[in-house]
């Protein structure tokens, strides 16, 4: 089942001939030739001679603490919010 606009995209009939496949050689003539880039091209490489610093140490108890510490404003944030809506539907079924 083909549409209107599919013709183009359908395959060349074996049996008609070389016509098709002719025609579609001679409309592309292949890639592009590849030329090979001019040696050198690479930019120079240069080894690291300092090594990395050292990382500062990490206080896992203090980020134990504030980690704790978001979750609990995390939470009371939450229900301050379910209050108020909870508040606001109320004022609102009364009216």
């Amino acid at each position: 089942m083909s549409r209107p606009g599919d013709e183009q995209w359908r395959r060349p009939d074996p049996d008609a001939g070389e016509s098709d496949a002719a025609r579609a050689a001679q409309a592309y003539p292949g890639p592009p030739q590849q030329i090979p880039p001019p040696p050198g091209w690479h930019p120079e490489v240069e080894r690291r001679t300092t090594p990395p610093r050292r990382l500062p140490e990490v206080d896992h108890d203090a980020l134990d603490l504030a980690e704790d510490r978001a979750d609990r404003f995390t939470n009371l944030l939450g229900i301050v919010a379910g209050v108020v809506l909870i508040l606001v539907a109320c004022i609102q079924w009364r009216t």
